[in-house]
C-alpha cells in the first residue's frame, strides 16, 4: 500500500479549471503542504462535452489517483446513473476496495460503504449543509471525518472547485480505510458539490 495510506490527516484541493472540463484534485499533508497524490478524471471527450448540458452526477466518471512519484494508487469508476449512483473503488492491482453507494435524500446526504462482496462495512452521513461528514463502521465507531472548507466568496460563487479536510480517527492506522475515506471525499465532491 502506498505511503499516503498511513497518514492521519489530509487536505484535498480541487483545481479550478476554467478551460478544462475534467475534475482534478491534489491531496497534500495539511501541516507541511507537501503533495502526496493527484486525482485526475480519465473520461472521454463525449462525457466532457456532456458536462456542459447535463448534471455531472448523471454522467459516467472515471478517476485515477497517482502518487507524487507517478505510480497508480487507486481507480474510481461510476457508470451512468439516474438514481443512487455508485462508485467502484479499486486498488492499483485491480482489487475492489469498496463500493460507495449514495442513498441520500433531499436534506440528508448518506453513503453506504460496501466491501467487494457488497456487504455493508460502514456508512458516511453528512449534515443538511452537505459540509461535514462522518464515516462510521457497522458497529457505529467513528473511522474518519470529511469536512468541506470554505473557499471564500469569489471561489464559492463563481466556481465548483472545493477543498476538503480529512481526519482519520482510529487509534491504529488502517491503510485500506484511509484509501476508502479519500475515495469517499472525492465522491462527496462529485455527488454533492458539483
Amino acid at each position: 500500500m502506498a505511503a499516503i495510506a498511513y497518514r492521519r490527516r489530509y487536505h484535498i484541493h480541487e483545481a479550478i479549471g476554467a478551460t478544462s472540463l475534467n475534475e482534478s484534485y491534489m491531496i497534500s499533508d495539511p501541516e507541511s503542504g507537501c503533495g502526496l497524490a493527484a486525482v485526475d478524471e480519465k473520461t472521454g471527450i463525449g462525457v466532457k462535452i456532456g458536462k456542459a448540458f447535463f448534471d455531472k452526477s448523471l454522467l459516467p466518471v472515471k478517476l485515477e489517483m497517482v502518487s507524487s512519484e507517478g505510480s497508480l494508487i487507486l481507480e474510481m469508476y461510476q457508470p451512468i446513473s439516474i438514481i443512487k449512483p455508485v462508485f467502484t473503488v479499486k486498488s492499483s492491482e485491480g482489487r475492489i476496495l469498496c463500493f460507495l453507494k449514495s442513498n441520500s435524500c433531499f436534506l440528508k446526504p448518506f453513503i453506504e460503504v460496501l466491501d467487494e462482496r457488497e456487504q455493508i462495512i460502514g456508512s458516511i452521513q453528512g449534515n443538511w449543509h452537505f459540509n461535514n461528514f462522518e464515516f462510521k463502521d457497522v458497529a457505529g465507531k467513528s473511522i474518519a471525518t470529511i469536512s468541506h472548507c470554505y473557499g471564500g466568496f469569489l471561489r464559492e460563487a463563481f466556481t465548483t472547485a472545493d477543498d476538503f479536510d480529512v481526519q482519520m480517527l482510529s487509534e491504529t492506522p488502517d491503510s485500506s480505510m484511509a484509501m476508502v475515506t479519500l475515495a469517499a471525499a472525492i465522491a462527496i465532491d462529485v455527488w454533492f458539490h458539483e
